[in-house]
């Protein structure tokens, strides 16, 4: 099939969590994507989490989930995203009937086609889920669910002190690093899941992270929480044998260059 962008177009992505993903974790959404131009694209989303009745308030939560987890939100979102959505449209193979896996995601695209509408399936389930839940971080930024994501880093030795602060917005897909309060510098945004993999491979624990930002001697963490996480105190290895924390302070030391 002809997968160039058609502008103006409408497309509706329907996604779904494996059968296998308990909850309250599973979940399903639509979105509407209305391409009225290359620099105006308007979205239509609206997500459900199910399969909860089983569950108690205490259970939900403790998976870091509230009981109001459902959200609905109509908007534009910046023209970024209609060149991602063609980038991985072009490049990913289909399928026109539908497969279902209890171990996979399920996700169908309906578009234009030939004058009439049409549905297909990635086959690259796992590269649409990650690029799906991008966007869906950019419509919860964009809509003021969350906030983009930031995290500081300071190394407190004896007679210095290095802070650095990531930055990420999902809603523009940029990626920025300052070092000490200084001026901005763009990072590839791929560096991003790499950076996150590394940090959030340790164990954070809450109970032993501080209220206040450090002025002893050590290198912390905070992320959004309101706590300094103190590596070594607060920051732990997942098991004995892990380097979790090695390769923490090694990837600060790196970004701090």
């Amino acid at each position: 099939m002809d997968k160039n962008l058609q502008i103006p177009g409408q497309y509706i992505i329907r996604f779904q969590t494996a059968p296998v993903v308990p909850a309250p974790f599973a979940h399903f959404y639509t979105l509407k994507m209305d391409i009225q131009s290359a620099q105006d694209l308007r979205v239509d989303f609206d997500i459900v989490y199910n399969d909860r009745e089983e569950l108690t308030e205490d259970e939900i939560f403790d998976e870091g989930f509230s009981t109001d987890d459902d959200y609905k939100w109509k908007g534009s979102l910046p023209a970024v995203w209609i060149n991602e959505f063609q980038d991985i449209l072009a490049s990913s193979k289909i399928i026109r009937k539908r497969e279902e896996s209890e171990f996979e995601d399920f996700i169908e695209i309906e578009l234009d086609e030939n004058d009439k509408r049409v549905t297909i399936y990635p086959v690259d389930k796992e590269r649409w889920s990650y690029f799906l839940q991008e966007m869906m971080q950019a419509i919860f930024e964009t809509g003021g669910r969350e906030k983009p994501f930031e995290l500081t880093y300071i190394d407190i030795d004896n007679d210095s002190k290095t802070t650095i602060d990531l930055k990420a917005s999902f809603g523009k897909k940029e990626f920025t690093l300052s070092k000490n309060a200084g001026a901005a510098r763009k990072l590839d945004w791929g560096q991003l899941q790499k950076i996150m993999d590394t940090i959030y491979k340790a164990e954070f624990v809450p109970d032993n992270a501080l209220e206040s930002k450090p002025s002893k001697k050590g290198k912390y963490i905070t992320a959004g929480d309101g706590l300094w996480y103190q590596i070594g105190v607060a920051v732990l290895e997942t098991t004995s044998k892990s380097k979790d924390l090695a390769k923490i302070e090694a990837l600060f030391n790196t970004l701090s260059k």
